[in-house]
């Protein structure tokens, strides 16, 4: 019988604004019932806890979104979730460099970003080519091309002897917000030179969930099984990006 892995693909930056990194993050898993099982608990867990009483309303209308996340929430979700089932795959641009300088001279921002979730979705595809792959993707608006088409050209792309599904969905997609906090983490740290210990913690307790980082601006793959300078950790993650 033929395995079938589940997708959640998300995004952190974006192609036209000032931040100086954009990442696609995809977490892979075979068991999205007990993903879902153990977001509920943590769920339950906050809203059981007295501490936010006053917080309630806000938790409940945000869910899991990292960026609009108390720190005391993010911190729930961040001490439970290397327990979790799952295995991560990031691709990960520095605006600054100059391979992004040069695709933003030649294509338009919905292009560069097509080009980008393309690499990971390919790289995902090919690594699991004998089984089934669902993908799914929370819905965002693009410039000159809808977020649907994209994702529709970039699976029309592919084989058609490869077995795909795709969903796009909205923010009630619970099992999304794992990947979202994920890429949470990787961009808390490489915004900026300014040491974030607690993110870099939080690396250090889901580093051994990720599968590959690959650094698209400097054609580099940081992976479990590389050489020591590129294992995945702070050091490689931190020289690669701004190396």
């Amino acid at each position: 019988m033929k395995k079938t892995n589940y997708f959640y693909i998300d995004e952190a930056g974006h192609i036209n604004n000032n931040s100086t990194i954009f990442i696609h993050g995809c977490v892979k898993t075979d068991s999205p019932e007990t993903l879902l099982e153990s977001i509920n608990e943590i769920t339950d867990e906050i809203l059981n806890d007295d501490y936010f009483i006053e917080d309630i309303e806000t938790i409940k209308q945000q869910g899991f979104h990292a960026t609009d996340n108390h720190p005391d929430v993010r911190k729930h979700y961040y001490k439970r979730l290397h327990y979790f089932n799952f295995r991560a795959y990031f691709v990960v641009v520095n605006k600054n460099s100059e391979y992004f300088k040069n695709l933003k001279a030649e294509k338009d921002d919905f292009e560069i970003f097509e080009i980008f979730l393309k690499k990971l979705i390919k790289d995902r595809i090919q690594s699991n080519k004998n089984d089934k792959n669902i993908f799914y993707f929370e819905d965002i608006e693009i410039a000159k091309k809808s977020f649907k088409n994209i994702v529709k050209d970039i699976f029309e792309s592919f084989d058609e002897t490869f077995d795909l599904e795709y969903h796009i969905t909205g923010k009630e997609l619970i099992n999304l917000s794992i990947i979202d906090y994920l890429n949470y983490i990787l961009y808390s740290i490489l915004k900026s030179d300014k040491k974030d210990d607690r993110m870099e913690k939080n690396f250090n307790l889901i580093s051994p969930r990720i599968g590959v980082i690959n650094i698209l601006h400097k054609n580099v793959f940081l992976g479990r099984k590389k050489t020591e300078d590129k294992k995945i950790n702070i050091i490689n993650l931190k020289r690669e990006y701004s190396g």
